[in-house]
């Protein structure tokens, strides 16, 4: 058996990519691709809530955000401008029952759970307060 191996030289031509500016129709203008993510998780365990805000995929994000929490109010302000995924909670749990810790262990530990989800060009303006006893005396809840 004989085998006949044939070597010859490859050939390839290199490629001269041309950089400049829209007037050069053979230029190429470069693109970065670049996604910003940005996140916040609050927990306030003698309220028994967490609230959280995530930004993520973004190829646009400007976020301005306020936090107040106290053993009786919890106050998150979020002024966002974005295009890309947005989302943003809070979950409140019943103040008698389970570990604050651990999260809800049953739904009917659960007062409250809120949850948005923005996908898009979006511009949000989000306030969520969350306070106990008689926070209507301090100006947080209305009053009856």
């Amino acid at each position: 058996m004989l085998l006949f191996s044939i070597l010859s030289p490859v050939l390839a031509e290199h490629y001269v990519m041309e950089i400049g500016s829209k007037s050069n129709p053979n230029a190429h203008l470069f693109a970065y691709d670049q996604k910003f993510r940005e996140s916040t998780k609050l927990q306030n365990y003698p309220l028994r809530m967490s609230a959280s805000k995530e930004f993520t995929d973004a190829t646009r994000l400007s976020t301005r955000m306020e936090l107040k929490a106290l053993h009786n109010v919890t106050e998150m302000v979020i002024d966002a401008d974005f295009v890309g995924i947005g989302r943003i909670g809070y979950l409140v749990l019943d103040q008698e029952s389970g570990d604050p810790r651990s999260g809800p262990l049953n739904p009917k530990e659960e007062v409250s759970r809120i949850n948005h989800m923005f996908v898009g060009n979006f511009s949000i303006d989000e306030q969520i307060i969350v306070a106990k006893d008689h926070m209507c005396e301090c100006g947080y809840l209305p009053c009856a």
